[in-house]
Formats: C-alpha cells, sequence, structure tokens
C-alpha cells in the first residue's frame, strides 16, 4: 500500500508538472453540479473487469502511454475526477485499472501489461460516467446545440465512445458554446 502512495504522490507532481497550452478564453469555472467527484462512480470500475479491462494490484508497464481529455462547457473547462480507475483512491488504492488518472488535469494513464487497443468508451466505462452524442459525464448537450469533438485539433463526427485512445492523443469535447479547442503540452510523458 505504501507502494501505491508513494507511486500516487510522484505521478501527480510529475504530471500536475504538464500544462495546457494557454488558450485566451478556456476558464475552469465548473458550473454548479458538473464538476465530477473523484475516483469512480458507484456505476464504474470497483475492482471487477470492464469491458476486459481487469484492475490490477499494481501499475502495469509493459505497455504504457498517455492521452489527454478536455471537457468544455460553453467554453469553460470542467476538471476530469482524480482517480478514475483506482478504486481507493491514490492513498489506499484497492488495485489500479490499466486506464485511470491520477489529478485533474484530463491526462490519461494507459498502462497495461500487453499493448491493445482503448478507447474513450472504455475510460468512460471505468469512470462510471455516461458518454454520448446527448450527454458527457455530469453534463447534457444544451437544447438548440450539437456536441463537438476534436481529436487531434481535427473534427470527429461519429460516436464519441469509439474514439481510439493512443500515444498523446488529445480529445476535447464541447457542449453549448464553442471555442477554439485548446491543446495539451504533454512535455516528456
Amino acid at each position: 500500500m505504501v507502494i501505491f502512495a508513494i507511486v500516487g504522490l510522484v505521478a501527480s507532481a510529475y504530471i500536475s508538472s504538464h500544462r495546457q497550452v494557454d488558450q485566451p478564453g478556456i476558464v475552469t469555472s465548473p458550473f454548479p453540479g458538473t464538476d465530477p467527484p473523484d475516483g469512480d462512480t458507484a456505476a464504474g470500475g470497483q475492482g471487477q473487469p470492464v469491458g476486459g479491462i481487469t484492475c490490477d494490484h499494481g501499475e502495469q508497464l509493459a505497455f504504457h502511454t498517455h492521452a489527454h481529455l478536455y471537457i468544455l462547457r460553453d467554453g469553460f473547462s470542467q476538471p476530469v475526477a482524480a482517480n478514475v480507475g483506482i478504486p481507493g483512491g491514490s492513498l489506499l488504492p484497492k488495485c489500479i485499472y490499466w486506464l485511470h488518472t491520477h489529478d485533474r488535469t484530463g491526462v490519461i494513464h494507459m498502462e497495461a501489461p500487453v499493448q491493445r487497443a482503448f478507447t474513450l468508451g472504455d475510460f468512460f466505462d471505468i469512470w462510471g460516467q455516461p458518454l454520448s452524442l446527448t450527454e458527457v459525464a455530469l453534463n447534457q448537450v444544451p437544447a438548440g446545440t450539437q456536441l463537438a469533438v476534436t481529436v487531434d485539433g481535427q473534427p470527429f463526427t461519429g460516436d464519441p465512445r469509439s474514439i481510439p485512445l493512443r500515444a498523446h492523443t488529445q480529445v476535447v469535447i464541447q457542449l453549448g458554446k464553442q471555442v477554439k479547442p485548446p491543446s495539451f503540452d504533454f512535455g516528456s510523458l
């Protein structure tokens, strides 16, 4: 357990040193009731396999890479929860899923015992949050608007659940008013 805590603290410090590229108009200011609590919801991963993704007693590093997710509502950034895929949190983790977060930066860690494909839908299933063309986490797409999604700066018009997560994939999901999609500086991740 102590090793999990140390790994979690080191990873959080390392990841928090990487930042969003400055974008005018992008402000983290969640709307009331839309700031998700840390960890998985009751519908998400609590240690059982989720979509063939297991929760192991340690981080798996044979396949190790990162992607990034922004969720924007009317131009404001909603944080992605910390400790998604880490039931019990970083200090007393029960286990760690192959897809997880350590903090609220939106960095999605993909750490598996073998190289395999992951999707944004896999991540949302572990998180236990909805992801569709009409709902993203705790946000409904406002009436009269459509979900706008970019992947690596390019418009994506399919089902957001099918978005492949690869090394340094950048996903921006916008609900309501749209702004220029921000990018994330992965630094040495």
